[in-house]
């Protein structure tokens, strides 16, 4: 049961990946991802108790449930191989893999017709030659690419987000588990080979390793998923706040010469032609708003984040009116940046994009129409019409 439970589990997982991912164009890595998962599926079906005693009734061939079990679980690791050879460049190559992966299940496939269907505990004990050679290469060949998916995970989740580092981690946690339960059946075999007479064990420790494994590895693959389209999803809202705020920065850019036609789907160039505007304003802020934001703040309660880019986008857009309007205020140190703290040598750009964005969503905060208000109520008409 639990084998069909985790096969459900990572069928689904891949099932998921092809339905959301459809409309985006195919990328190696996530097909290899895929595939791997079918294959991870497959193979827990196979590798059932029950399925294997159906095979072996219905078919009238011993074992081959168990010989597609040991192949689909090894051609899911390929697979894995492809994925980690397309995220993180290892030195082996996918073909070398799959020429390894052809050797081994020929080799497999050749003790298992000469001998497999006429030994009852073929690939249990090591104390026929033929079921020692074939449980060898099957460990040899799992063990080796589990250790090296562990430790290609390890080198993608020192660069990725705290997020997409916890799915990685619950990746390879699955795959540490399956490890254990490999381990766990070569201390089996080695049992049988020294000691003939020691009792033969059930294997239902490994297949449930393999199935816990599994559940654990898609469970990291839907984390990391869906971690990466949140990110992607705050990453497209900032993009679309901050190209709101380009346009209404429209008539200092245009009129500075800081625009071309040709940027204009240039998201780069929009961030930077913000910069520049914010630079082009400072001239604008009239410093005698210091005391009308300070009140604002202070009867709205506004915490100290929100009160920085209320602070921010109601100089901007006080300072855009005068500009509009031909007026010139002459500053005393204060400025229409963007960031919080223009001085520092030191900028976080991911930080710098995240403040302008907040900055164009503060444009029309009540708190900031407040200050606009007072402000304009103080001053010239003709330097403030927005």
């Amino acid at each position: 049961m639990a084998a069909y439970i985790a096969a459900l589990v990572t069928f689904s997982e891949c099932a998921r990946r092809l339905a959301v991912d459809r409309h985006l164009p195919s990328a190696l890595s996530r097909d290899y991802l895929t595939v791997g998962l079918l294959l991870a599926s497959a193979s827990l079906v196979a590798g059932a108790p029950a399925t294997m005693r159906w095979s072996d009734q219905h078919t009238g061939v011993q074992h081959v449930a168990y010989l597609i079990h040991c192949i689909l679980t090894m051609l899911a690791m390929v697979c894995m191989a492809g994925f980690l050879r397309t995220v993180t460049m290892t030195t082996v190559r996918v073909r070398t893999t799959v020429a390894l992966f052809a050797g081994c299940a020929g080799v497999l496939g050749g003790l298992y017709v000469l001998f497999g269907t006429a030994d009852p505990q073929f690939g249990v004990t090591g104390r026929h030659p033929a079921s020692l050679a074939f449980t060898l290469i099957y460990l040899g060949f799992m063990i080796t690419w589990i250790v090296a998916f562990i430790r290609g995970a390890w080198r993608i989740s020192r660069g990725a987000d705290s997020e997409v580092r916890f799915g990685i981690f619950l990746a390879a946690l699955g795959m540490g588990v399956g490890l254990v339960g490999l381990v766990w059946k070569a201390l089996v075999l080695l049992e049988t080979l020294v000691v003939p007479d020691a009792p033969i064990r059930n294997s239902a420790f490994t297949l449930l390793a393999e199935a816990l494994g599994a559940v654990l590895f898609a469970a990291g693959s839907g984390f990391a998923a869906a971690a990466r389209r949140v990110d992607e999803s705050k990453d497209q809202a900032r993009a679309e706040a901050i190209k709101l705020l380009w346009e209404r920065l429209r008539p200092v850019w245009s009129q500075s010469e800081l625009y071309t036609g040709e940027d204009d789907l240039d998201f780069r160039r929009q961030v930077v032609q913000v910069f520049d505007t914010c630079l082009t304003l400072r001239s604008y802020v009239d410093p005698t708003l210091e005391p009308t934001i300070a009140t604002v703040i202070t009867q709205r309660r506004l915490g100290a984040r929100r009160g920085a880019r209320v602070t921010a986008a109601a100089k901007l857009r006080i300072a855009l009116a005068a500009f509009e309007s031909g007026s010139h205020v002459a500053t005393s140190g204060q400025n229409a940046d963007p960031a919080p703290q223009p001085t520092l040598l030191a900028a976080d750009e991911q930080s710098e994009l995240g403040w302008i964005a907040e900055v164009a969503r503060a444009w029309t905060d009540n708190a900031v129409n407040d200050i606009v208000q007072r402000a304009c109520a103080s001053m010239d008409p003709g330097r403030c019409h927005r």
